[in-house]
C-alpha cells in the first residue's frame, strides 16, 4: 500500500471495530510500587550483609518492568493500528520511537538530576561516601570535579554500556536498566508499530531463543556486563522480557474477548493467586541462580490478569488509592542505593537521641528499633524493610516536588523572556 493510500484510509471513516476504551489500570499501579520497594529493599538487604539472606534472589525483580514495558507498547501499537486502520509509514514509525524515548527521558530526568544533585553536594556535607561498604578500595573521598565526573554515564544514560564503565562505581548503578529499557524500546516501538502481527507473531520464540543466548553466556541472573555476541547482557535480558510482555499482551487481547461464566473467572483467580504466590515463595526461598528465571511465566501471569482485570484480587486492588504509590516508583528507583547509608546514619542519629532521651516513650521507641539497622545480623529485620520503605517514599515525594517546582520556575521563566520579546517587538 502506498503512502498516498495510507493517508486516504486513515482519512476515511473507518469500518473496524472502534479503539478500545483506555481504562486505567490501577492494579498495576500497585505492582509498580511493590516491585520498586522490593529491589530497594534486596539492595539494602546487601549493604547489611546479614548471615541468612530474607530475599535470596530479590534481584529478579526488575523483570517486572521489562515484561511490563512490552506488554504496554503491544497495547499501544494494537490501540493504534485499530484506530488507523492501516500501519504507520516508516517516517511515522520512525516518530513513534523517538516519541518513546522522549516521554521516557521526560520523566526520567527530572529527578535524575535532583537524586545526583544529592549525591554531589548534600551527601559530602553529611559526611556520607556513597562507597563506602560497596567491597571495593577507593582511597580517600572525592572532591567536588570527581563527584561530578562520576555522574558523566548517569546523566548521560549510558550505565551498562562499555561507555558507562566508572572503575565499578557509579552514584546510580541501578539505571543500566533504564539504559537497556530506552535502547531496546527504541527499536520495538518503531518494529512494532511498523510490522506489528509479524512482530507479535515472533515474540514469544524470540523471548524464549533470547534466554537461550543470556544463559549460554552468563551464570549469573543479573550480569548485564557480560558480552555476549554484538550485545551486552543488560540488552539481551531487555529484549527477552519484553519479547514475553509482547507476547503476555497478545494473550490477554485474545482473552479480553472472551465471556468467562463464575468457574471459569473462579478458575482464573485462583491462577492469579498461585502465581502471585510462586512468584514470592521463589524470590524468598529459591537462591540466586539462572534458574531464577523460572519466575518470569509468573511475572506474566500477575501483569496479564491485572489488565484483563477479570480476576477477584485484580478487581479488589484496582483501586485509585495506588495511583500516588504507583507515581513515585519511578523516583524510588532512582534514589534508593543513595538512600541506603542516609538511612543507615539517620538511624544510629535516632537511636542516640532516643537514649539521650531517657523517657519511657523513648524507651519504648528505641525497643521497637532494636535489631534494625545492624549489618552482619543473623537476618535483616523486617523493620528495616519497612521503615527503609517509608524512607525512600518519603524522599520520592520530595524529588518529585523539587522537580515540579522547579519546571514551573523553568516555564514561568520562559514566558516572561517570550512575553519581554513579544514587548520589544
Amino acid at each position: 500500500m502506498s503512502d498516498t493510500a495510507i493517508a486516504a484510509a486513515r482519512q476515511a471513516p473507518q469500518e473496524s471495530p472502534s479503539e478500545p476504551p483506555r481504562r486505567r489500570i490501577n492494579s498495576v499501579e500497585f505492582w509498580r510500587f511493590f516491585f520498586t520497594a522490593l529491589v530497594g529493599i534486596y539492595h539494602l538487604e546487601i549493604y547489611l550483609n546479614p548471615v541468612k539472606k530474607l530475599m535470596p534472589s530479590g534481584s529478579s525483580a526488575v523483570e517486572f518492568f521489562f515484561i511490563l514495558a512490552g506488554f504496554t507498547l503491544a497495547l499501544s501499537a494494537r490501540r493504534r493500528a485499530t484506530k488507523l486502520g492501516a500501519p504507520p509509514t516508516p517516517g511515522e514509525a520512525r516518530r513513534l520511537a523517538i516519541d518513546f524515548v522522549k516521554k521516557k527521558l521526560l520523566a526520567i530526568y527530572p529527578a535524575l538530576v535532583i537524586t545526583l544533585l544529592l549525591g554531589i553536594v548534600l551527601y559530602p556535607a553529611l559526611g556520607i561516601d556513597l562507597r563506602a561498604g560497596s567491597g571495593f578500595s577507593y582511597g580517600p573521598a572525592p572532591g567536588l570535579l570527581q563527584r561530578l565526573m562520576d555522574t558523566e554515564w548517569e546523566l548521560l544514560m549510558l550505565v551498562g554500556t562499555p561507555f558507562g564503565v566508572n572503575n565499578f562505581f557509579a552514584p546510580i548503578i541501578p539505571l543500566w536498566f533504564l539504559t537497556a529499557l530506552l535502547l531496546v524500546g527504541y527499536i520495538y516501538t518503531y518494529a512494532i508499530n511498523r510490522h506489528y502481527e509479524l512482530t507479535v507473531f515472533l515474540a514469544p520464540a524470540l523471548g524464549v531463543l533470547l534466554y537461550i543466548l543470556f544463559t549460554l553466556n552468563s551464570s549469573m541472573l543479573i550480569d548485564h556486563s557480560v558480552k555476549m555476541g554484538a550485545f551486552n547482557a543488560a540488552t539481551v535480558h531487555a529484549a527477552a522480557e519484553m519479547s514475553l510482555g509482547v507476547a503476555a499482551a497478545t494473550l490477554c487481547e485474545h482473552l479480553s474477548k472472551k465471556k468467562f461464566g463464575a468457574i471459569a473467572k473462579a478458575a482464573l483467580s485462583l491462577l492469579e493467586l498461585y502465581a502471585i504466590f510462586r512468584f514470592l515463595a521463589l524470590t524468598f526461598y529459591q537462591p540466586v541462580s539462572l534458574d531464577n528465571f523460572r519466575r518470569i511465566p509468573y511475572l506474566m501471569l500477575i501483569i496479564m490478569f491485572s489488565f484483563l482485570n477479570r480476576t477477584w484480587f485484580s478487581r479488589f486492588m484496582n483501586k485509585a488509592v495506588w495511583r500516588g504509590p504507583g507515581r513515585i516508583s519511578l523516583a524510588m528507583y532512582l534514589a534508593h542505593m543513595q538512600l541506603i547509608q542516609v538511612y543507615m546514619q539517620g538511624l544510629d542519629y535516632v537511636k542516640v537521641w532516643l537514649m539521650k532521651a531517657g523517657s519511657a516513650q523513648a524507651e519504648s521507641w528505641l525497643l521497637f528499633l532494636r535489631g534494625a539497622g545492624n549489618t552482619r545480623a543473623a537476618t535483616m529485620s523486617w523493620k528495616d524493610a519497612v521503615l527503609f520503605t517509608l524512607f525512600t517514599a518519603v524522599t520520592a515525594l520530595v524529588i518529585i516536588g523539587l522537580g515540579a517546582a522547579a519546571r514551573r520556575g523553568f516555564i514561568s521563566a520562559r514566558e516572561r523572556l517570550e512575553r519581554r520579546a513579544q514587548q520589544e517587538d
